[in-house]
């Protein structure tokens, strides 16, 4: 494909120098149209200077079809849209690419019509404007159906796909993607994006393999292809997963040619990438000659280029170096440098990774010198941590933030906040499809739970900082925020099922299936009341998801003015998906809904199989 828009170029280049010595303004337009398809070969300035010239040359035009001037001036915008775009000016390409648009619309040229649809999707979402990114991808989508383009419609997917992925809807991006690599009209290009960007999901998710399988495919049809602005990103890419995986000397083996690359081919982005990762990889190899001679080199870089967010780079690695090296007058300077990045408008995953250092600094603090002070300092840390992480869609950073939260707000011994913000933490992780995540954070929800009456004593005895961080156990989680190793998900076990309950805010049951023949309704139905009247505010506005009584965990879901109750013994995790399952059931099915709702006014519960519905929806989740 490039080598015959080399060709076209070529051409192009011939037929303007000939077309000039003859006068033929017309072809002379022409001819610099097929020169501005070097556009696609990366020579994006120069595809400006031509399009400029040939839509000063076909204005200058008088004795031509109002035919002819529509059909050329579509043809330069449409090229002029995609010139800017590529050169990363979005609103010049928005504005060619609208009036390129509106000359189409009455055209019936499909084709045209769909690629400047799917490039006016990409637009805006490099705008950040999601939703009307997704309306101009999805109009494009059903018009390259419609003709049967299927290389229009593989690169259109691929779009769809980055669109899912900045919604956070990471398992339908997998789905467009895993779509896109099964077709066979489609360019290496669309297939490469489409890799890294399952790369980058299941980085998200945690599933390391699965990203690095990806992203090694990547780089094999990269360099087949010799797309080296695509092998030297999934070099540095693939480094990173390593690192993250803790595996330091595999990293190094992608790393360091990476970086080779990077400077051979003059990428600064790719250059940055492998220097502040390599610092980053010595200093968990505690090999601080090797930090120092890549801090070196990442401080003549920031001279040479004079660019901030190099700059902050820099001033970042230096703070966490201090750190690791100790001393009073270093810890101030780093504390200096944070807070100097933090506060600075600069790349914000560069001032997400300053607030999760000042976060720990801060938290150590607290540790070292019982300086209640500092968790004053760290709550309005986490709180831009979160605001960031949302604006970046980091959905991991985001779920993690949440959890660093609760455990704060455990050691300031304020537990029902606690509470709720471990639900909302498993929630976030549940919502953005990052299950592993969800798996860790419903395993601290539980743990919690199984020591809160050593909490109430620490409370109770006002005991001394120390012993509640050694209780909250922050370290894993600002770990995971610096990305330094994998989560390991608790192993899990199915829950032993006690009772199923759907009731009121008042407490009236309308349906009631026990698990158990057993069971002692009095004694845990007057405890759960006790404890609904506690909680009963924070239940129904679904701020905490489980209450513990005696060896019992009550998992708990709200829907509209019932509640659904799943009493078990042992984790909740797999037990709350099923409870999520049996509620959303309940709710959309016309027949249970329906009775449940008239059992309010007939005082008649529901039973396993009236309605039958009810029957079959309790075999198909809980196997009754």
């Amino acid at each position: 494909m490039y080598q015959r828009l080399g060709e076209t170029v070529r051409v192009g280049k011939m037929a303007y120098r000939l077309s000039q010595s003859l006068g033929r303004t017309k072809e002379t337009i022409t001819s610099l149209l097929f020169k501005a398809n070097s556009l696609y070969l990366g020579q994006h300035d120069k595809a400006i200077k031509y399009v400029v010239e040939a839509e000063s040359l076909l204005n200058s035009l008088s004795d031509v079809s109002p035919s002819y001037l529509t059909r050329q001036k579509k043809n330069i915008l449409f090229r002029k849209s995609y010139a800017y775009f590529y050169k990363g000016e979005w609103d010049e390409a928005l504005e060619a690419g609208l009036e390129c648009l509106k000359l189409l619309e009455n055209s019936g040229n499909k084709s045209d019509t769909a690629y400047i649809l799917y490039l006016l999707g990409c637009i805006y979402l490099r705008k950040d404007d999601i939703d009307i990114a997704l309306d101009y991808a999805s109009s494009g989508l059903t018009m390259f159906e419609e003709i049967g383009d299927q290389v229009g419609l593989a690169t259109i997917l691929e779009l769809l796909g980055a669109i899912s992925y900045n919604k956070g809807e990471l398992n339908q991006a997998i789905k467009y993607c895993k779509k896109i690599l099964s077709s066979i009209m489609i360019s290496s290009r669309v297939k490469l994006l489409s890799m890294s960007l399952l790369g980058e999901v299941y980085v998200i998710r945690g599933e390391f393999d699965k990203a690095l399988k990806y992203s090694k495919q990547g780089i094999v049809l990269a360099e087949k292809d010799n797309l080296y602005d695509f092998f030297v990103r999934f070099q540095i890419k693939i480094g990173s997963i390593y690192m993250l995986k803790g595996e330091y000397d595999l990293a190094l083996e992608y790393l360091k040619p990476g970086l080779s690359l990077a400077e051979k081919m003059k990428d600064v982005l790719g250059i940055t990438s492998s220097l502040v990762y390599l610092v980053f990889l010595y200093l968990e190899k505690d090999d601080i000659e090797e930090v120092k001679k890549y801090l070196k080199r990442l401080k003549k870089m920031e001279v040479q280029m004079g660019v901030k967010v190099i700059t902050h780079a820099y001033q970042l690695l230096k703070a966490i170096f201090l750190l690791k090296t100790g001393g009073s007058r270093n810890r101030t300077e780093a504390e200096t440098l944070l807070k100097q990045i933090s506060s600075d408008e600069t790349n914000l995953i560069i001032i997400t990774n300053a607030l999760i250092y000042l976060c720990e600094f801060y938290l150590e603090e607290l540790k070292l010198f019982e300086d209640t002070e500092a968790l004053s300092k760290v709550n309005p840390l986490i709180g831009q941590l979160y605001k960031i992480s949302e604006e970046q869609r980091l959905y991991g950073t985001l779920a993690e933030t949440k959890l660093l939260q609760a455990k704060v707000a455990l050691i300031q011994m304020n537990f029902e906040e606690a509470q709720r913000l471990l639900t909302q933490a498993q929630r976030v992780a549940e919502l953005y499809g990052i299950t592993r995540t969800a798996q860790k954070i419903s395993s601290e929800h539980d743990n919690y739970l199984e020591k809160l009456s050593e909490w109430k004593s620490l409370k109770e005895r006002d005991a001394p900082v120390s012993e509640r961080l050694r209780l909250a156990s922050v370290e894993g989680v600002i770990e995971r925020l610096q990305g330094k190793g994998a989560i390991e998900p608790p192993e899990l076990v199915d829950e032993e099922p006690i009772v199923l309950l759907i009731m009121d805010k008042s407490g009236v049951s309308y349906f009631t299936y026990p698990f158990k023949e057993d069971w002692d309704f009095e004694w845990l139905f007057s405890s759960f009341m006790s404890a609904f009247d506690t909680f009963s505010s924070e239940v129904f506005s679904e701020s905490i998801d489980r209450i513990k009584i005696g060896e019992n965990l009550i998992l708990i879901n709200p829907i509209e003015t019932f509640l659904v109750c799943y009493v078990i013994k042992g984790q909740s995790y797999l037990g709350l998906q099923k409870l999520n399952r049996f509620s959303e059931a309940v709710r959309n099915n016309s027949d249970i809904w329906e009775r449940l709702t008239k059992a309010v006014q007939t005082g008649e519960e529901l039973e396993l199989n009236n309605p039958t519905a009810l029957g079959d929806v309790m075999n198909e989740i809980f196997s009754v």
